[in-house]
């Protein structure tokens, strides 16, 4: 420091220097301060724009998969897709198209195209603003061609009030689509497969199963609609069409092969032996039902007349005494044996309900196994009492009366209501009241004891389930069946061979006498069957003598008309 006459004193350079210093680091923290908040700026900008890309993304995905739900939900015969169209209309704001617009065509391209399966996988997005855009690949899986349709498309999206929503724009269901124009596919070349009997004979040759059974092709049904995807024509192409209808540009073109053919277990001659035996039938409405014991498989389905709805397999009928056999079969599970005596009075009264046998018959203390033969109510009304509770039931159980389709195609089984009081208990061992079954399941019912085993019923591939019969029950069940031929209700009927059956009258209105159905229902070798005569009367004298036609016919015999009704008549 220098010396001045009255001391030292600060020199002014070294005070230049302080003050430079102050002001470049003052100068330095503006400078941080600046680049501070510039780089919180740029941090904050682009934590906005990561969160406004991944509202898009969101929005975007939930679109795709609401259309993926309504693509896989819909469709003809397919179902409700109100669940794809609600989020598709929750995930859309209206663009160049209405929602609805957007909608229908959405739902054309799946019906038109046939859609199966759909995924739809989302690229990278691009914002600009309250606009943005997201790519997307598409994959449609097509019925019947072998690879899917793939192309790609662009959604454009808006930042509305409510978040991100998709335009509803033509182009974005697929890049092709504009006002007026509309996807489809054309038909291949390749015949259609048939559907077969077991043999190998189209199932056409036989109107009764063509009306019945195969069902048609322009507008699916029958079993046409169960077996389509084997059925159909393979290959074609996936086309544009104009308003006009008329193909302006091709998508994708898929090889052409025929249609592979479809075996059943039908068989032309049993099917023709029921339908020549039906025609002889002594009332205009019958049904008959035949089936392999060793299998299930059912054999011919014959109606008369042979057009109009199939009784065969939708009839729902009272099985009347032909259900004998299923309450016998809880009999023998309980412990019940062949010599249990029963008391076969001319009537029984239930909970102040009088049940009565056909024709005041009575036949005092008799066996189950003669109760059975003579088709004895009041015998079978006394046994269900004596049985423990829910023994019905599970009989009923094992020979699949449970309400379920057997068949894919509109068809009915059989039905047991669990009884509501007694009353309804002693109904239901002779198989009236709210018991129901179609012809088909009691022919099902007659195959399980011949084969020993209840196969649910059907015309290709395997029963769906089975249940095995009790050995300690089939032994004494087969002969009371065969008792019911040679010394029962059905023994004035001649029957070709070594046949076991059983007998039924069903009643379905009130009256006095209360109308009837008939029914036979039984088995011989490998065939089961079952004959139901609409407002037939007696099982013996009308189903019974269908039924030993049905056999001379598939034995070759010649089959003649019946000889007119007797008025005196000992048939159940």
């Amino acid at each position: 420091m220098p010396l001045t006459p009255s001391g030292f004193a600060a020199s002014t350079s070294r005070r230049r220097g302080r003050g430079r210093r102050r002001a470049v680091i003052a100068a330095v923290v503006v400078v941080v301060l600046a680049a501070a908040s510039g780089v919180g700026y740029v941090l904050k900008n682009r934590a906005d724009d990561r969160a406004a890309d991944k509202k898009v993304r969101t929005a975007a995905g939930a679109y795709l998969a609401a259309w993926r739900t309504m693509t896989t939900t819909g469709g003809t015969g397919a179902g409700s897709d109100q669940a794809g169209r609600a989020a598709v209309t929750a995930a859309t704001v209206a663009g160049s198209a209405s929602v609805p617009a957007l909608l229908a065509t959405m739902a054309e391209v799946r019906d038109k195209l046939l859609v199966t399966g759909a995924t739809f996988t989302p690229g990278s997005i691009s914002r600009h603003g309250s606009a943005a855009t997201a790519p997307y690949v598409a994959k449609l899986d097509l019925s019947g061609l072998p690879g899917p349709l793939e192309y790609a498309g662009v959604l454009n999206l808006v930042s509305a009030d409510h978040g991100w929503k998709v335009r509803a724009e033509l182009p974005s269901v697929h890049p092709a689509l504009r006002a007026g124009l509309h996807l489809d596919r054309t038909t291949s070349t390749g015949h259609r497969g048939d559907l077969l009997t077991a043999a190998g004979q189209p199932l056409r040759e036989s109107g009764d199963l063509a009306s019945n059974l195969v069902g048609r092709t322009d507008a699916l049904s029958g079993l046409e609609r169960v077996y389509d995807s084997q059925l159909r024509a393979r290959g074609g192409a996936v086309v544009v069409r104009n308003a006009q209808d008329k193909a302006v540009q091709t998508l994708r073109t898929y090889p052409m092969t025929d249609g592979q053919p479809v075996r059943t277990t039908l068989d032309l001659r049993v099917q023709q032996a029921a339908e020549q035996a039906l025609a002889t039938a002594a009332r205009p409405t019958a049904a008959m039902v035949a089936i392999d014991t060793r299998t299930g498989g059912i054999l011919a389905l014959a109606n008369h007349p042979p057009t109009g709805a199939s009784r065969a397999v939708r009839g729902k009928y009272p099985p009347g005494s032909t259900f004998k056999i299923v309450t016998a079969t809880a009999a023998l599970m309980s412990g019940k044996a062949a010599n249990t005596p029963l008391d076969c009075t001319q009537s029984v009264t239930v909970d102040g309900r009088t049940f009565q046998n056909a024709e005041a018959e009575q036949f005092g203390a008799i066996p189950l196994r003669t109760a059975f033969a003579k088709s004895c109510n009041t015998a079978f009304i006394r046994l269900e009492e004596s049985l423990p509770a829910g023994a019905l039931a599970k009989a009923a159980a094992l020979y699949g009366f449970d309400g379920s389709s057997p068949l894919d195609i509109a068809s009915f089984g059989g039905t047991f209501p669990t009884p509501r009081d007694g009353a309804e208990a002693a109904s239901a061992a002779i198989g009236q009241g709210r018991i129901e079954a179609s012809p088909l399941q009691m022919a099902s019912v007659a195959a399980a004891v011949a084969s020993g085993t209840w196969r649910q019923p059907f015309v290709s591939g395997q029963p769906a389930r089975s249940n095995a019969i009790p050995t300690n029950v089939l032994g004494p069940l087969r002969d009371f069946m065969r008792a019911v031929v040679t010394e029962g209700t059905a023994a004035s009927v001649p029957m070709p061979g070594e046949v076991y059956g059983k007998t039924g009258t069903a009643e379905y209105a009130d009256g006095n006498p209360p109308p009837t159905h008939a029914w036979f229902v039984g088995y011989r070798g490998d065939v089961a069957f079952a004959v139901v005569v609409e407002d037939g009367g007696f099982g013996a004298d009308t189903a019974a003598p269908v039924a030993a036609r049905f056999l001379t016919a598939l034995d070759g015999g010649q089959v003649a008309a019946p000889a007119p009704a007797t008025s005196a008549s000992t048939g159940r």
